[in-house]
């Protein structure tokens, strides 16, 4: 299973282009922390902080949703294995448990067989790719939630609870 997760973090994952403004409205290609990222209006410091989120709304609120073949996909080129990582001196926390509780949650959901995984019956890199479509599936349900929000009301996210509100708005808790 290690060997899962070491392959799994290399991997980049990938949203629909349709949440492109999504990304460009709530958080920074490269980064951006404190009085620079309010002077933005960005909530999230980092793309993958916005992915992040929205991967665990969608999980919390089972909105498994696959991106369609249909729609184009795109990144922001950072490996997950580097998500939090600190290359500065800054305040930001190492992501590293938070990788692996992910993973964890991939693995709970995703239909892996993993006695045929252990017994070499299922190829590794299959396992990652059912693995990281689950993560892509989890995250698009959790843009599309966000995007449903802004629909209703664009002034949403403008409070500085919005995000913490949104997931218990969502009960997610209950579940």
């Amino acid at each position: 299973m290690n060997n899962l997760f070491e392959k799994w973090k290399t991997k980049i994952p990938k949203y629909s282009e349709v949440h492109k403004d999504l990304f460009a409205s709530l958080s920074q290609k490269f980064g951006v922390e404190g009085e620079k990222k309010i002077n933005l209006g960005k909530h999230f410091s980092i793309n993958y902080e916005l992915y992040t989120y929205a991967f665990f709304l969608g999980l919390y609120n089972n909105e498994f949703s696959p991106i369609p073949d249909n729609e184009k996909k795109t990144d922001f080129s950072h490996h997950i294995q580097h998500w939090g990582s600190k290359t500065t001196i800054s305040s930001r926390k190492d992501f590293t448990n938070l990788q692996e509780n992910i993973f964890i949650a991939l693995v709970a959901k995703t239909d892996l067989d993993l006695i045929d995984l252990e017994k070499g019956e299922l190829d590794e890199d299959k396992a990652v790719k059912l693995i990281l479509k689950t993560m892509e599936s989890y995250t698009n349900g959790g843009l599309i939630l966000i995007k449903e929000k802004l629909e209703e009301n664009p002034n949403y996210f403008l409070q500085p609870t919005s995000f913490l509100n949104l997931i218990l708005e969502k009960n997610v808790f209950s579940h």
